[in-house]
């Protein structure tokens, strides 16, 4: 017998982009797309010093056309403030940092906050929970990591169902995201340990969004 799943309040596309050609491509699909183009997109950014990788960064979006998409900054960088800084300048209603990042991470909420974004805090699936809890009270939102960050196209870790199920079970008054390998053969366990929102980057990208958001449903309306 199956047990019905929500359908979550939000479904997220990821672009992960080393160039700004690569972005517009990406970008151009969900504007394009009947059922992407608006709501939120979430924009990936990295350092190549708290993550292996290197994307584009904020400057090259100056001058971008997102159209009616709203946009959340994924910062997998250290010592994000400069960062958060600009994405404020540009627009960015929802900004993520790593507790991994630095220490000030209080600073850097109320920073998040003061200019009018939603503040959230993600976290690596190696790191222990207990970190999140000096920050329960004034985060927004937390991002549970499905993979270690920096590239697309990992693996799913198994760990991160109980990381969820263990920060919903805390009573916390945020949101949960879940960023990393989601998927159609995974979204509905998530959903059920209690995420709020799923992040979908390969998933819905390669190839065409809509069909690809269409499958999703399907499975989940299954689940």
């Amino acid at each position: 017998m199956f047990q019905m799943v929500k359908i979550p309040e939000e479904i997220i596309p990821a672009i992960l982009s080393k160039n700004i050609e690569d972005f517009k491509v990406d970008l151009n699909k969900l504007l394009s797309s009947k059922t992407l183009n608006s709501g939120w997109v979430h924009v990936d950014f990295m350092d190549n010093i708290l993550v292996p990788n290197k994307s584009i960064n904020p400057d090259d979006l100056a001058n971008m056309d997102f159209g009616a998409l709203k946009k959340e900054a994924h910062l997998m960088v250290k010592q994000p403030k400069s960062w958060i800084k600009r994405c404020l300048e540009l627009g960015f209603a929802r900004i993520i940092i790593h507790i991994e990042a630095d220490e000030d991470i209080a600073g850097y909420i109320e920073l998040i906050k003061r200019g009018v974004a939603e503040s959230v805090l993600a976290i690596n699936p190696d790191t222990d929970i207990k970190a999140l809890e000096p920050y329960s009270q004034i985060v927004d939102r937390v991002l549970v990591m499905g993979v270690t960050p920096g590239f697309q196209g990992q693996p799913f870790v198994p760990e991160t169902i109980h990381k969820i199920r263990e920060i919903k079970s805390k009573g916390w008054p945020v949101k949960i995201s879940v960023d990393g390998a989601v998927k159609d053969t995974n979204a509905g366990e998530i959903l059920e340990a209690g995420a709020d929102s799923l992040i979908l980057g390969s998933f819905l990208m390669k190839g065409d969004p809509d069909e690809n958001l269409a499958q999703l449903l399907k499975v989940l309306e299954a689940f």
